[in-house]
């Protein structure tokens, strides 16, 4: 069960990270979905939140959930080894807190200079 919080937790910090080069890859290239408001809104919430607990210094609830159900015993699979190298990293925490504010603003400077689409997100 580990492993399956840790490939959620995988793919939403893939949803952050590529949203951060796709949502000005899209304006550019005029692809409609990457600038639907919802999708945008979720971007910048996520984006948000992991600044946010970083700043105030929370451990993410799935990196908690999974150390929690790592407690069971379970063996790690090859798959749930790298994802984990590549998820987490070992760095000063000042040093997330200034990775993630940039991530943040750079979103925020998206909502200006790409902006989303207005009214029912068409």
């Amino acid at each position: 069960m580990a492993n399956f919080v840790m490939l959620i937790h995988f793919g939403l910090a893939m949803f952050i990270t590529l949203g951060l080069f796709i949502i000005p890859l899209g304006y550019k290239c005029g692809w409609s979905w990457t600038q639907h408001w919802k999708f945008r809104l979720l971007h910048l919430s996520m984006i948000g939140f992991v600044t946010a607990e970083t700043i105030v210094g929370l451990t993410c609830p799935l990196t908690a959930l999974e150390n929690l159900l790592r407690d069971v015993n379970e063996t790690q699979t090859f798959a749930a080894f790298w994802i984990n190298k590549i998820l987490y990293w070992d760095f000063p925490r000042q040093t997330f807190i200034l990775l993630y504010s940039l991530c943040f603003v750079w979103v925020i400077l998206l909502w200006k200079y790409c902006p989303p689409n207005k009214g029912n997100g068409s």
